[in-house]
């Protein structure tokens, strides 16, 4: 009810605030909103098109075939981006890897509502990619379209905070608001937000942090105090959830930021982030160690493990198809049956659509890490953008490795919007950052003051 009267308020007001945005930044404000409130706020099931049973199992995305927000979320942007004049690219692999998943939904498997199901999930994904690369465009390249992104990205992590303590409470909140009938958060003092699930909760933090970063290095200074505020409070919710795969993975890319913060004269932004880093892990250390004491070995994951690379051992090539895992494997295995698919995105998608149509998903991801890699000591042309996909890959491995939310639907495709948007840097950025800001004044300073001839 309450998502309805949300609708139905943002249908009145919301063609007036589109044109307001449109008139001051362009196609990329309006697409921004769309995203973030589809896919980082209330990614949720809006309408059930083809109903499928109960019993029957699923892993990526719901059994039946449903309209999602944060799917027909990109697929709105993309229209406001075209329609704005803006380009969605998609690199090749992932153009292949859309023609391939079409062809094998009817000539490589069944075709069942949930393998549908899955299909509209991984292209709403391929969608996501082209979307951030045009909105990351925009935003590496003018200010005000920045601190739009920083504003907004602020105002998702703000509400999720609220709704976080909320929950800590004990305040009993809507299922329309919070998407979800679990209370982990009474049982086990872990938030979920609006989102669902704590750990889902703490990596839209992590991949919102992962936005944000590369503006802390602006040479505006309200724009990189912006950036600093949502780097911290993504830090704050995804430390609520106490998801340890997810911590861990903010843990060592807020260690390595902070004390290798690129510019000049930058010893007190170290020290005030060591201090705060020190101050954080104190507080959540704690809860993630009594997890670790609770359930060291991860539940049923050696198990699930097992099973996986069984599965592979007999089927690399096809797979069981997007969204069957679970109803293959489970066939053979007690602990997949259970309704948990393996707890590692890679062999998860490997085992699901063969290792081709898998490569082929993960290569942009790849491509843009060694791009990081390769472009590491030049990043201040990037805004730092190397550097910040550096320093993410050990948190991408924990949580590529240990989970599977990062393919599932509720984040799909708020990932690979944030890899678009961070590729997007390679083809060269305009705002300058700090560091770049001192070089320049240097040299028109020692300009100044070489004598004449």
């Amino acid at each position: 009810m309450l998502l309805i009267v949300a609708l139905i308020v943002l249908l009145i007001v919301g063609p007036f605030i589109a044109i307001a945005l449109n008139r001051r930044y362009g196609f990329a404000a309006n697409a921004l909103v769309v995203v973030l409130l589809g896919a980082a706020l209330l990614p949720r099931t809006l309408v059930t098109l083809v109903p499928s049973p109960e019993s029957t199992p699923y892993d990526i995305a719901s059994a039946s075939l449903n309209l999602q927000t944060q799917t027909i979320a990109f697929v709105i942007a993309a229209v406001i981006v075209l329609v704005g004049a803006g380009r969605v690219r998609l690199p090749l692999a992932l153009i292949v890897f859309a023609v391939l998943l079409s062809a094998g939904m009817f000539i490589s498997w069944q075709g069942t509502t949930p393998e549908w199901s899955g299909y509209l999930s991984l292209i709403g994904a391929v969608i996501a990619y082209g979307v951030g690369w045009a909105i990351g465009r925009e935003a590496f390249n003018r200010v005000d379209v920045a601190r739009l992104l920083l504003i907004l990205i602020l105002a998702v992590l703000v509400i999720q905070l609220a709704v976080a303590v909320l929950q800590l409470a004990g305040v009993s909140l809507p299922t329309g608001l919070v998407n979800s009938e679990r209370t982990l958060e009474q049982t086990s003092g872990r938030v979920s937000g609006t989102i669902g699930h704590p750990a889902n909760l703490s990596k839209v933090a992590f991949v919102l942090m992962l936005l944000s970063l590369p503006f802390t290095t602006a040479a505006e200074k309200r724009l990189s105090r912006l950036a600093f505020a949502c780097v911290a409070v993504a830090a704050l919710v995804g430390g609520l959830t106490v998801s340890r795969a997810n911590l861990i993975a903010m843990a060592v890319l807020l260690a390595a930021w902070v004390l290798t913060f690129p510019g000049r004269a930058r010893i007190g932004t170290r020290i005030g982030g060591a201090i705060v880093l020190v101050g954080a892990g104190t507080v959540f250390a704690p809860l993630v160690l009594e997890r670790f004491q609770d359930d060291a070995e991860g539940g049923l994951r050696p198990l699930l493990l097992t099973a996986a690379l069984r599965q592979l051992r007999e089927d690399f090539l096809i797979g069981t198809g997007p969204n069957a895992y679970i109803a293959v494997v489970g066939k053979v295995d007690a602990a997949t049956a259970s309704g948990y698919p393996v707890h590692n995105a890679f062999l998860l998608l490997t085992a699901e659509l063969g290792v081709l149509l898998a490569f082929l998903f993960f290569l942009p991801l790849l491509v843009v890490l060694v791009w990081g890699i390769w472009r590491f000591r030049r990043s201040d042309q990037f805004m730092h953008t190397p550097r910040v996909l550096v320093y993410s890959i050990p948190g991408l491995g924990v949580i590529l490795l240990t989970g599977w939310g990062m393919v599932s639907v509720l984040l799909v495709g708020l990932w690979m919007f944030t890899v678009g948007f961070l590729s997007s840097s390679r083809a060269g950025v305009t705002l300058q950052t700090a560091g770049s800001l001192e070089r320049e004044l240097e040299t028109e300073s020692k300009r100044a003051l070489a004598p004449s001839r």
